[in-house]
């Protein structure tokens, strides 16, 4: 039997999919800052070896991210000092934190347990689309706003 091969609207579909697109930040730049602002929050503070610990990378690795975020003026970061984030910086964790909470907050709509959504969140949120994360947010507004009609939902998607 021959294999089956896509088609071409298949074949061109999965091409668009995977052309790099504009991102400003990189995935990794993403987490350090979502981590540096997470630490302040908890503990007032951040320094590079709890960053370490938090993305479970290496001292010297945090410290090569460290030097190319305050190169971007995302944070200010003095030698064996504390590390806190600038305007701009603390703009970008507060939209990247609100992007992971909805993200968690779709995935536990529909029964994900809250350690396997945090995962998975992490595997989603660098990649996902504004266009999708709006239309994302409005569906989970609307579920909150009509929980009769997500419960009738959930009850019919079990048949």
């Amino acid at each position: 039997m021959a294999p089956t091969r896509p088609g071409k609207s298949q074949l061109a579909k999965l091409a668009r999919a995977h052309k790099p697109g504009t991102r400003q930040q990189t995935p990794r730049k993403e987490d350090y800052v979502e981590i540096i602002y997470e630490l302040i929050r908890e503990k007032g503070y951040a320094k590079p070896v709890d960053i370490a610990k938090h993305l479970h990378v290496r001292p010297p690795t945090v410290t090569g991210m460290l030097d190319r975020l305050h190169s971007e003026q995302l944070i200010l970061h003095e030698k064996y000092g504390g590390i806190t984030l600038t305007a701009e910086g603390e703009n970008m964790a507060r939209a990247f934190g609100e992007r992971h909470a909805l993200l968690v907050a779709f995935l536990k709509l529909f029964g994900v347990e809250e350690t396997t959504a945090q995962k998975d969140t992490e595997g989603l949120e660098h990649y996902i689309d504004s266009r999708t994360l709006d239309l994302l947010a409005r569906f989970v507004k609307y579920v909150n706003l009509n929980p009769p009609w997500w419960s009738q939902f959930r009850k019919q998607a079990k048949t």
